[in-house]
């Protein structure tokens, strides 16, 4: 029970680190926009949400054929439409489009990977 609360409160922790982090990329990235931290924590939630149900089950079998084939791009393409099928599920959050939603996938996965490299 103790574990399952632990495991909680940091995943959690982790959707409260990626609301930052999509504040911080819609601070610098034109294109993008973010009325709130709810709303960006939201966002954060639905995009984890998506990731699990797109790379976990459906693209998991694709994967390695798919980032042969499109060099790796088609990474990138995936994650701006995760990003832009969340948009429309959060309603304070705008970006314009597939090339600004997944230039933002990016910035966000770096920010976040600096922001728990500086909690560690």
């Amino acid at each position: 029970m103790v574990e399952a609360v632990s495991n909680l409160v940091k995943l959690l922790l982790e959707f409260v680190l990626s609301g930052v982090s999509v504040l911080i990329v819609a601070a610098v990235l034109p294109g993008m926009k973010v009325r709130s931290f709810f709303d960006a924590f939201g966002f954060a939630v639905v995009v984890g949400l998506l990731n699990v149900l797109a790379w976990k089950t459906f693209l998991a079998i694709f994967s390695v054929s798919f980032s042969v084939i499109t060099l790796g791009i088609g990474f990138f393409i995936i994650n701006g439409l995760i990003f832009l099928v969340a948009q429309k599920v959060v309603r304070g959050v705008e970006i314009s489009g597939c090339f600004i939603a997944s230039i933002a996938a990016i910035l966000v996965s770096l920010c976040n990977s600096a922001i728990m490299a500086l909690l560690r």
